[in-house]
């Protein structure tokens, strides 16, 4: 593996993380450098942040960390299957053994590159599921043939609502789960994707032991996606080392040379691409420094509609792209000042938006709750 596939932090990054400088040093380390770390490790979303990531002391597996889980809001059980890079874990809501006729949601958590399954406890993914009662599948293999088995594996053994199931990841997992839920949209009521920009064509590359084969987003695939109609919510940080934000940002050393393709014009196609299975036509991209609403200059496109909202003292610019028949099946989310990290509101914000569809088993229509 070469340097330039770096997309994220190793494990014993993470765990050499000691105190509130450790924070801040991470928070360095994932960002652009337009932000002040210190500034960012002691806000309240870099107390959650640090609260979050003290998950990773517990040691996988462990019945410390099962009880946590289970004494977590409503509850959910844990259990790891496999070893390695086959390792997996499963975390279903306590209801199930009070109800067994009662179907729960599926998300497909998917972890960024580097970063041990363990460490997506720190998303915020699964303390949503806990108060949501959903059941999330965290794999350490985020290929197709993989999450192909374990949606077997769901179908059999664990009581998914099957017109539920959906992919949310951060970085790499947000190339993942977009490239996966693009592939296979008849499985899927949505993709909640952070931290990464993706809908084209990327070479086979491996990363940590795992080998990801060729991808392109076709026009096949496209049409596919287009007819099923696919929700989506994509969330970016201002301030991340990937420089996602604004959209005519070019990136800078290894993320240049990386294996995603994230220089401008291939952002604003993967942009365009995801307006395009939501029912939109092509966005209008901006120039720096051209006048437009504060949500839009941020992000770098126009939106059909936008607002402005503020969670433990941070601004997230929304802008969706709205479909002829007025509804909003993509939906995109700037953080404001936030690094290549899920900020405190990254799960709820997506699962606000990913929650309002699902997916016909047997004819693969969306379906609008």
């Amino acid at each position: 593996m070469s340097e330039k596939d770096h997309l994220g932090l190793r494990e014993e990054e993470i765990r050499n993380r000691k105190d509130a400088s450790g924070t801040a040093n991470l928070m360095t380390m994932m960002s652009d450098g337009g932000i002040d770390p210190a500034a960012l490790a002691a806000s309240e979303d870099g107390r959650i942040i640090d609260e979050r990531l003290s998950l990773m002391g517990m040691p996988e597996g462990s019945e410390e960390g099962r009880q946590y889980w289970k004494n977590y809001e409503k509850g959910l059980d844990k259990t790891i299957h496999g070893e390695g890079l086959d390792k997996w874990a499963v975390y279903v809501p306590l209801a199930a053994e009070k109800d067994p006729l009662r179907r729960f949601p599926l998300v497909f958590l998917c972890h960024g590159a580097h970063n041990p399954i363990q460490l997506t406890e720190s998303y915020g993914v699964i303390q949503l599921a806990a108060r949501e009662e959903l059941i999330v599948i965290a794999p350490e293999n985020e290929n197709w043939e993989s999450i192909s088995e374990k949606y077997e594996f769901a179908k059999k053994n664990l009581p998914v609502d099957l017109s539920r199931v959906y992919s949310i990841g951060y970085s790499f997992g947000g190339f993942m789960s977009s490239r996966n839920v693009l592939a296979h949209p008849e499985i899927f009521a949505g993709a909640g994707m952070g931290g990464m920009l993706f809908a084209g064509k990327v070479r086979e590359h491996e990363l940590d032991g795992q080998t990801y084969t060729a991808y392109e987003l076709t026009e096949e695939m496209l049409r596919k996606d287009e007819q099923l109609e696919v929700p989506l919510a994509l969330f970016m940080g201002e301030n991340e080392m990937l420089r996602l934000l604004p959209l005519w940002r070019e990136p800078v050393g290894e993320t240049a040379t990386g294996v995603i393709p994230l220089h401008s014009d291939e952002k604003k196609a993967s942009f365009n691409n995801f307006r395009r299975v939501s029912g939109c036509g092509p966005a209008t991209f901006l120039a720096e420094g051209e006048d437009a609403s504060e949500t839009e200059k941020r992000i770098g496109a126009r939106f059909e509609r936008t607002e402005i909202r503020e969670y433990h003292g941070r601004h997230y610019y929304i802008g969706d792209s709205v479909c002829p028949d007025g509804e909003t099946l993509f939906r995109t989310i700037a953080c404001e000042g936030m690094v290549h990290w899920p900020s405190s509101m990254f799960a709820e914000l997506v699962w606000e938006h990913l929650k309002k569809y699902g997916r016909d088993v047997e004819s693969g229509r969306l379906i609008r709750f």
